[in-house]
């Protein structure tokens, strides 16, 4: 399974956490210095929020994350950053590495707005 956004208007998603252990809706709502945005449950339980402008670099880390898939055999730290470079040319400086989230592997895409 890999995400595509499908966001139409939205120039940013950011990962905020566990579906099943927040409110998503209002975190995404209440996120700070962004525009109300909406948000999906859907990709592996995150809660990923979906903004029309990005939230502020934090320690320099890119603003915009999304899960791509699972990293596994058949798709590594290359692969992940390979998916992660064209999986949208309006993204900008998109880099992508597995990531041990919640004792499973996934492949997170960063991205600046």
């Amino acid at each position: 399974m890999a995400l595509q956004s499908t966001q139409v208007g939205a120039t940013c998603s950011k990962i905020v956490g566990r579906c099943s252990a927040q409110d998503c809706a209002a975190q995404c709502r209440n996120y700070p210095d962004t525009d109300a945005g909406s948000f999906y449950c859907d990709y592996f339980g995150f809660c990923t929020c979906v903004f029309d402008k990005a939230p502020p670099k934090v320690d320099g880390k890119r603003p915009c994350t999304m899960v791509l898939q699972l990293c596994d055999a058949t798709c590594d730290s290359n692969c992940c950053e390979s998916k992660c470079a064209t999986i949208n040319k309006n993204y900008v400086n998109p880099t992508g590495d597995c990531v041990q989230t919640f004792g499973v592997p996934y492949c997170i895409c960063s991205y600046d707005e």
